[in-house]
């Protein structure tokens, strides 16, 4: 996983969008719910997000999210391909053979369909493998502690960076706060909220652990919901 430089003005659903390697999947679908709203930020089958990664030696590509799809046809063929080894974050929402996946590392009304077939779960990591102090390319960190049989954290994101030059910025980075949990990590992922929001248009850090990488994701599309213009805290963190 590496970072990719980031165009000013961007956010950075933009810059990351094709250097990504991880992917999270929805809840229970029924036929009926076949349509474009099935992997939204916000969705609640976000609590039960888990990792896995991307099997075959050709790579996937995602497929569309609206009905009629998914389909193996180039109709639902989506511009998205995902190469071997990539990871991937997993819940249940299941449309046949087909699992709706969110890309990782971007906001979280990135996504689409993969077959279920086509990805593996990771083994997951002990509690403790969790904890410390995590960097990110441009000046982002998040600190995690255990708590018990959850983790809390800290942290903080800026936008362009943490030390903008002045032509970038001329005040000074916008910044956003880490929301502080806490959050008990479930198949290798876990979900900040602030305790007393939960709503959609709440700040909230997904958080998946691959040995030595945190793979975040927020559920930022537009604004500020994670602090000021600009600021998230998607991205590959790492000790």
């Amino acid at each position: 996983m590496s970072s990719m430089p980031r165009a000013a003005g961007l956010p950075r659903s933009a810059w990351r969008f094709a250097a990504v390697g991880a992917v999270i999947v929805g809840a229970l679908l029924s036929a009926a719910a076949q349509a474009s709203d099935i992997c939204q930020v916000g969705d609640p089958a976000n609590a039960g997000l888990g990792l896995a990664e991307v099997r075959p030696s050709k790579g996937i590509d995602l497929r569309k999210t609206e009905a009629p799809c998914p389909d193996d046809s180039g109709l639902c063929k989506s511009s998205l391909h995902l190469k071997k080894n990539e990871l991937v974050l997993t819940t249940s929402r299941i449309s046949g053979p087909y699992v709706c996946v969110y890309v990782a590392g971007s906001s979280m009304d990135v996504g689409g369909y993969v077959k279920q077939t086509d990805i593996a779960p990771r083994p997951p990591l002990p509690l403790k493998a969790w904890k410390g102090k995590w960097r990110e390319a441009f000046g982002n960190w998040i600190k995690l502690r255990v708590e018990g049989d959850a983790l809390g954290a800290e942290g903080e994101a800026f936008y362009p960076s943490a030390h903008p030059s002045k032509e970038e910025a001329p005040g000074g980075p916008n910044t956003g706060d880490m929301p502080p949990g806490p959050a008990a990590p479930h198949n290798n992922v876990a979900v900040f909220a602030y305790p007393d929001d939960h709503g959609p248009d709440s700040c909230r850090v997904i958080v998946a652990l691959d040995n030595a990488a945190l793979v975040v994701s927020d559920n930022v599309t537009d604004g500020g919901i994670c602090g000021g213009a600009n600021v998230r805290f998607s991205g590959d963190y790492y000790k």
